[in-house]
């Protein structure tokens, strides 16, 4: 009689262990149906099954159980099937059990369930070897169990998840095709896979920089704990990996056959066939949108995107933006911000800007974030090491106007806003940046700008910016200048513009003849007629001061993005 493997009787249920299925080769189909969950059904628990062999293959799917009584099974199963067996067929040889293993093997089944009592009264010792030699899962159960029951259940699961995964294909086949159409960006793609796959999903690139994300309950910190974790397993293969002990699906997003970047669905259970394929189709349409986009445009997406959130204060706790900048690679931990703005009177050329920008950084050798903030406006976040403004700030300003000039274009703008210390203050700072460039757009024409502005530097100018919207200053400045206003409106003159350059060159004649272009007789012509048109005397200093305060209020609207077109910019 051949040797036998007695089960020990206190193991009431199985221990259960889930391993990755990265580059399985077990047979295609649409169950996810595993071993594992066979073991775990209410009808299997009641014969009291044990794992003998195979134990760490318990996560191989099965597509079909199939009783089957025969010493030679060959050519008779297609691979997938769970084999339930008693084995009154069996002979007692170890090499006639060892032939019957290699046979169910060959034809790639999913494992093999003996039911004890029958022909075995233990498992045999030569079907455990051959088992465990060819990597099958053998499962021995040691009370008498309805076999109709039993497959009866599994069937139902197996159906039922082959439904629910073709409806999953549908609508997966659908939201993407849809979401491509409307030239969807990489972040909404990701947060399609994320609602579909109902797990957590990240997009990086090959430098592992995070370049889209979703977290569905806003766990951000969490989601990016889990990929820096994951990030250090991912090496160089092709195709999709599953990997049920970190329960997430990487799939390669691919562009004309190089590999891109990375997607990965992180679930909370071993990921599902319908979850990779969501994985596969979410990776392909990314893929589809990277053929518009070059990687520069996609990271910058995502830094204008960190931005936006630093700047709303909506982008989760402190410390989950903080780890969003890291996996950027733009730490922002044990750093000083200083909020930049740029100004340009281009409203197109954004890809242009946008190298300029990161040129000057790079040539600065500065880290920043940097987004478009609207048509005509830029934001840089600098991320500093040090205490010290202006050596960075002077330096970066600097770049950028010397790599402006290559263009042809006005010179923009560039003002800083006060170096703080928590990204809470952030977003007050760079308002302030925004007012002091919005001021300092007034204040003179491209030619006469500074290097770089602050809020010391437009005084008087940045207040009255401040309180432009104040229907009193309003009427304060329409009360002084109407009726230069309505005279040029008339005829189309310069008065207010000629008075403007008059009283910011200190009323020196000579200078304000030559920025206007203008002959010094023609010059005093103007001042003389716009003195009888206000019946003011220019040379008194209180009512020269009032006169510049007002078109100060007219240069400060004229700045306003949300001012009417048309409207006059006294040093034009």
């Amino acid at each position: 009689m051949s040797e036998v493997v007695h089960l020990a009787t206190d193991r009431a249920t199985p221990q259960l262990h889930a391993v990755a299925r990265a580059g399985s080769t077990e047979p295609a189909g649409l169950s996810a149906f595993t071993i594992a969950d066979f073991l775990a059904m209410p009808s299997t628990v009641q014969g009291s099954p044990v794992v003998v062999a195979g134990q760490q293959h318990l996560g191989r799917r099965i597509r079909w159980l199939h009783v089957i009584e025969l010493a030679d099974s060959r050519g008779l199963l297609q691979g997938g099937e769970l084999i339930l067996a008693t084995g009154i067929a069996l002979a007692q040889s170890p090499a006639e059990i060892g032939r019957y293993v290699d046979a169910l093997a060959d034809q790639g089944v999913a494992g093999l369930v003996i039911e004890l009592g029958r022909r075995f009264a233990a498992v045999p010792s030569a079907m455990v070897r051959a088992c465990n030699r060819r990597d099958l899962p053998l499962i021995a159960l040691r009370r008498e169990v309805s076999f109709v029951k039993m497959t009866e259940a599994a069937h139902s699961v197996i159906l039922i998840g082959q439904r629910r995964l073709l409806q999953v294909t549908a609508a997966a086949h659908e939201r993407f095709t849809l979401l491509s159409s409307a030239d969807a960006s990489v972040e909404q793609l990701a947060a399609a896979a994320g609602e579909l796959g109902e797990g957590e999903v990240v997009y990086a690139n090959l430098m592992h920089q995070v370049l889209a994300m979703h977290a569905p309950d806003g766990a951000v910190e969490g989601l990016l704990n889990r990929w820096s974790r994951k990030a250090f397993t991912l090496n160089q293969v092709f195709g999709t990996q599953v990997d049920d002990a970190d329960q997430c699906v990487v799939t390669p997003v691919e562009v004309r056959g190089q590999q891109r970047g990375r997607l990965v669905l992180f679930t909370d259970r071993p990921p599902d066939r319908g979850q990779v394929m969501v994985a596969e189709r979410a990776a392909a349409a990314i893929g589809m949108r990277l053929l518009l986009e070059d990687d520069d445009v996609v990271v910058a997406g995502t830094q204008r995107t960190m931005l936006e959130a630093i700047m709303s204060g909506r982008g989760g706790s402190v410390e989950a933006m903080h780890a969003r900048a890291a996996v950027l690679g733009h730490p922002t931990r044990h750093r000083q911000y200083l909020p930049i703005v740029l100004l340009t009177d281009q409203r197109g050329g954004q890809r242009d800007v946008g190298r300029i920008v990161a040129a000057a950084l790079d040539g600065a050798q500065l880290d920043g974030l940097t987004a478009q903030l609207a048509p005509d406006r830029w934001g840089v976040l600098l991320l500093l090491k040090t205490d010290k403004v202006d050596p960075p700030a002077q330096a970066f300003a600097a770049r950028v106007h010397e790599l402006w000039q290559e263009t042809g274009a006005d010179r923009p703008v560039v003002a800083r806003g006060g170096l703080v210390s928590e990204l809470a203050d952030v977003r007050h700072s760079f308002a302030e940046a925004t007012d002091v460039a919005l001021a300092s757009r007034a204040a003179g024409p491209p030619g006469e700008r500074r290097v770089i502005y602050c809020v010391d530097d437009v005084h008087l100018r940045g207040l009255l910016y401040i309180l432009r919207k104040d229907p009193r200053l309003q009427a304060f400045a329409e009360r002084t200048l109407g009726p230069l206003f309505l005279r040029d409106a008339v005829d189309g003159g310069d008065r207010v513009r000629t008075l403007g350059a008059y009283l910011r060159l200190q009323r020196n004649k000579s200078l304000t003849a030559q920025a206007l272009g203008v002959s010094r007789p023609t010059l005093y012509d103007r001042l003389a007629r716009i003195q009888r048109l206000l019946s003011v005397d220019l040379d008194d200093p209180e009512r020269s001061t009032s006169l510049y305060a007002a078109i100060m209020v007219v240069e400060a609207t004229a700045a306003d993005p949300d001012s009417a077109p048309g409207h006059p910019r006294t040093w034009r």
